[in-house]
């Protein structure tokens, strides 16, 4: 482990955007996880309501709204990740703060359709209670 990981006690969440999940067949999408340089969020920088607060602000769009969040521990991503029976990854969860998120990190490994699916089984899932005005 370098010195920049996060420790495998670390929590971090990602945030889950209307792309991701089909509700009607209650689905969540590989896409939450696939590819390299996944932004997550770490929990022991920010509250959970100050990083739910950066992504309506950085993420939510028209078509694309936050409807979500997953939280895992780093070491829960390690372990699923380096047991993966087609291709065992190695990951790493880097810090890579932001101006406007100081929380953020990053998952820099190239994560695979099969392997997001196993990350998104484990993710403790919450929906994003939106303020009424």
């Amino acid at each position: 482990m370098s010195s920049q990981e996060l420790a495998r006690a670390e929590r971090v969440i990602r945030a889950i955007l209307e792309p991701h999940y089909d509700k009607a067949k209650n689905r969540y999408s590989s896409a939450l996880f696939t590819g390299g340089n996944i932004s997550l969020s770490r929990l022991a920088i920010k509250t959970y309501d100050e990083i739910v607060e950066i992504f309506l602000i950085e993420l939510d769009k028209p078509n694309r709204a936050v409807i979500g969040t997953g939280e895992i521990s780093v070491g829960d991503l390690q372990d699923i990740c380096s047991a993966h029976t087609d291709k065992p990854t190695a990951i790493s969860v880097l810090p890579k703060p932001t101006e406007t998120n100081p929380a953020h990190a990053e998952m820099p490994q190239d994560i695979s359709r099969g392997l997001a699916m196993k990350i998104i089984g484990k993710l403790e899932k919450q929906e994003i209670q939106r303020k009424s005005n």
